[in-house]
């Protein structure tokens, strides 16, 4: 195992699935560094509680960009020293300086900057390693974004199908520090990895108890791999994420095959008695069920993860139950079911919530609960906007579609609209302005009311 030059500046029961890593990928015939004849930078963002952070040449070029647990693509660029700027956007769209960090860039190498630790005091760490072309063979380094400082893990990999007994122990994962392993199996041609398909594991240092297992990933590009173990942030609060990070924008995040799941429930029906669901895995007496009052929401609710049974009553029987939706909560990932009334019965729609911190940005779910309209229009209104302007909208969203909305904290209009085949415009309700300030995954829905226009708007958080 080899420990990578860096330098810091501060400022699922088990799984049997096949997980593809996507990516553009470099990596050719050749057992050295030639056809990498640049130099390369990418940009991880680690910490749970914060922004969209973005990154460009200080007074110079836009370089990208990177939510927690992403990155931004890989930048090739000439050698040489280069001033940093990381900044994010407020609510009024200005920019916020977070920190300017100074880098050395060399030729056939990649430097790699990653964000960590607490927003309101974020941590830059600067790692570099040189590239390689590689032949049928992949390249394994790891490190670690959590936000206790202290927390370590040692890394165990086995071949796929293979039991934890039968693992290699690799090494321990530290923050602050990106280490590369050297493959169990090596030969006199390389002692880099297969490509094959392989199963992660994380346990305590020196303990034998799994906290962590990853399913069956296929590592099939010749090029080098970083894992990033971190936190969980969202919706979902407890756990861990190792993110797989390679040569673009897109990060593969693994979770444990043994978390739980959790979901919550929002009563939409316009009815005057509650509803109650209940949600059944493959044992009938460990059925969830919970009773609610029309607009009423739950809390969230963990649950072992699998596929469950959904089905629905009103008290009074004035609709036909809802039966057999089926419902999968998946590891690691949390659900909104939300009942409402179609055609004279009880339905459901459901969707994720956003595993993004909440901080800053304010992920919306909105989610089109009337029958009347082919779409619907919605625009987030600030106080100086109006629907032409409104910076932050979603066209089109169809009957019990769900469409997400990222959105600044701040305190918007949410005007709901259809729009006819002459482009005429009919408002179907407008809620004043509401702040969205908490650090919630909210849920907007429009739904049929008893008032002069027929229909409502609904925040839940």
């Amino acid at each position: 195992m080899k420990t990578l030059v860096h330098y810091r500046h501060i400022g699922y029961a088990s799984l049997f699935f096949l997980i593809t890593l996507l990516s553009a990928c470099g990596g050719s015939d050749g057992d050295s560094s030639a056809g990498y004849d640049e130099a390369y930078l990418q940009f991880y963002n680690g910490s749970p509680n914060g922004a969209t952070v973005y990154l460009r040449e200080l007074d110079g070029n836009d370089l990208g960009s990177a939510q927690f647990g992403d990155s931004s693509a890989l930048l090739s660029l000439e050698q040489g020293d280069i001033t940093l700027e990381f900044y994010r956007l407020d609510a009024d769209d200005q920019e916020v300086v977070i920190e300017t960090l100074s880098v050395s860039l060399k030729t056939s190498f990649k430097t790699m900057v990653f964000l960590n630790g607490d927003f309101s005091a974020p941590e830059f760490t600067t790692q570099q390693f040189g590239r390689e072309t590689l032949d049928n063979h992949f390249r394994l380094m790891a490190t670690s974004v959590m936000l206790k400082e202290t927390q370590q893990y040692d890394l165990y990999m086995s071949e796929a199908g293979d039991p934890f007994e039968a693992a290699n122990y690799l090494g321990t994962i530290t923050r602050g520090e990106l280490i590369e392993y050297t493959f169990w199996d090596g030969d006199s041609d390389s002692d880099d990895f297969d490509e094959d398909e392989y199963t992660l594991y994380l346990t305590e240092p020196g303990a034998t108890e799994v906290v962590f297992e990853s399913p069956t990933i296929n590592f099939n590009y010749s090029t080098e791999y970083v894992l990033v173990t971190r936190d969980i942030s969202g919706a979902i609060q407890n756990g861990m994420i190792i993110d797989v990070v390679l040569n673009s924008s897109v990060v593969t995040a693994i979770t444990d095959v043994n978390a739980a799941s959790q979901y919550r429930v929002y009563n939409s029906v316009n009815a005057t008695e509650p509803v109650t669901l209940s949600l059944t895995g493959d044992n009938d007496a460990d059925a969830l069920s919970v009773t609610l009052a029309p607009g009423e929401m739950t809390g969230f609710t963990e649950a072992e993860y699998g596929d469950y049974r959904l089905d629905a009553v009103i008290a009074d029987n004035s609709l036909e139950p809802l039966k057999n939706k089926l419902i999968t909560l998946n590891q690691s990932e949390s659900k909104a079911i939300v009942l409402h009334e179609q055609a004279g019965a009880l339905a459901s729609v459901t969707f994720i919530e956003s595993a993004l911190s909440q901080a800053y940005d304010k992920t919306i779910n909105l989610v089109n609960l009337v029958d009347d309209y082919s779409d619907v229009d919605f625009y987030l209104v600030r106080h100086d906007e109006t629907i032409d302007t409104a910076q932050y909208r979603v066209k089109g969203v169809e009957y019990l579609e769900t469409e997400t909305l990222v959105v600044p904290a701040d305190y918007y209009e949410i005007i709901a609209v259809h729009e006819d085949n002459n482009d005429e415009r009919f408002l179907l309700f407008r809620l004043p302005l509401y702040g969205f300030n908490e650090e919630s995954n909210y849920i907007v829905t429009l739904e049929s009311a008893e008032n002069s226009s027929g229909y409502a708007v609904k925040v839940i958080d």
